[in-house]
């Protein structure tokens, strides 16, 4: 595997924190006050951030199955490991799923969606053919597209003036209780508690030394920008509508008309928002093939196709987008802090207790893709 270049790391931190989130008004449960949640949620997820980076840097050549088989023995750490990957693999089936509910939505409503998850898992299938250097080389050239475009849509909406901020008052309303039961551990669960997946790729960053600054200000980027787009569209639409919508971010899009010309920018944000999907998906996807690879060493590619399949299937286990979102904003958001808060912590503690810092003591490494 190649090395991966510090701006590349940073590029994909804004692309995969921004994902799927601009899909939901997360924290609406506090109303008005749902930016709120957001924001108390996004400094846990800083602080979650600097666990994490502590963890790496103990040991900056080792990837996440080196770091548990370090923190937690050799068997303990590879059952972890594997935990982590199916942990992996049902993310990138949820983003799979979030891809195919939002085409037949939005663009193809008379479209199988077993015809839409085939497609995108081949596409998934073909970055991880060609390896995660390439595939963050990709990212990194979508990135400006990305960018230009996110900051467009924003300085439309201000332009445009559809914000009411009298929408977002009385600020607590009903105290601090509502916005922190929002915030935790759901909001810091999805998005930011995700960036545990990092720890798949950080070990391969050029230049070590300054990964923390890095990571930590493309995380500060992409959150004050999520709680700003969270602010805008309960500002736009009401809390009431917010709540109710199945995709606020193109109701408030589709809202815009500027100069008697500029109008349906809902298909445009369809777009970016692929783009996000699939960033998320495939980076959760390479993060289970590299983890069952560390624990089973084989051919990278056969893992390729298996976990494929296996992540297409998973992105059935929903009978409907009912359940699908039920599922994910309220119970999966409840599970998965075991991995992006519980055992972190305790890999954490550990290292502190055992003086854990040098790169002895572990066997083997990360696998490579053959």
């Amino acid at each position: 595997m190649g090395a991966l270049g510090k701006y590349q790391i940073v590029v994909m931190t804004v692309m995969f924190e921004l994902g799927s989130t601009p899909l939901f008004e997360l924290g609406i449960e506090a109303k008005q006050d749902a930016w709120l949640a957001m924001l108390f949620a996004s400094l846990a997820g800083l602080v979650l951030t600097w666990i994490y980076l502590r963890i790496q840097l103990r040991f900056p050549s080792y990837g996440l199955n080196e770091l548990l088989r370090a923190h937690l023995g050799r068997i303990l750490g590879a059952a972890v490991s594997l935990l982590f990957a199916v942990y992996f693999i049902y993310e990138a089936s949820r983003n799979v799923r979030d891809f195919s509910e939002l085409t037949v939505m939005t663009i193809l409503q008379q479209t199988p969606q077993w015809i839409i998850i085939a497609i995108v898992c081949l596409i998934g299938l073909y970055a991880a053919w060609k390896g995660t250097t390439v595939f963050f080389r990709v990212v990194e050239l979508l990135f400006p597209i990305v960018f230009v475009s996110y900051a467009f849509i924003l300085l439309l909406l201000i332009v445009s003036r559809l914000s009411n901020y009298h929408r977002l008052l009385p600020m607590l309303e009903h105290g601090v209780a509502p916005v922190l039961n929002a915030a935790f551990p759901d909001i810091v669960s999805f998005p930011f508690g995700q960036m545990v997946v990092f720890l798949v790729f950080w070990h391969r960053v050029k230049e070590n030394k300054r990964l923390g600054r890095a990571a930590v200000w493309a995380y500060i980027v992409v959150a004050f920008f999520l709680t700003l787009m969270n602010a805008l569209t309960i500002s736009i639409l009401g809390p009431e509508i917010a709540s109710i919508s199945s995709l606020p971010l193109l109701e408030v899009v589709q809202l815009i008309r500027f100069a008697s010309f500029l109008e349906r920018v809902d298909v445009f944000v369809t777009l970016l928002l692929y783009i996000g999907l699939y960033v998320k998906m495939t980076l959760f996807y390479m993060a289970a093939i590299l983890v069952v690879n560390g624990i089973f060493p084989k051919s990278y590619r056969t893992y390729a196709v298996v976990i494929i399949v296996l992540i297409a299937a998973m992105a059935f286990l929903e009978p409907d987008h009912t359940t699908f979102i039920w599922i994910g904003l309220t119970v999966s958001v409840k599970i998965f802090p075991l991995f992006q808060i519980v055992i972190p912590l305790l890999l954490l503690v550990i290292g502190a207790l055992r003086g854990l810092g040098s790169n002895k003591g572990v066997d083997g490494g990360a696998a490579a893709e053959k």
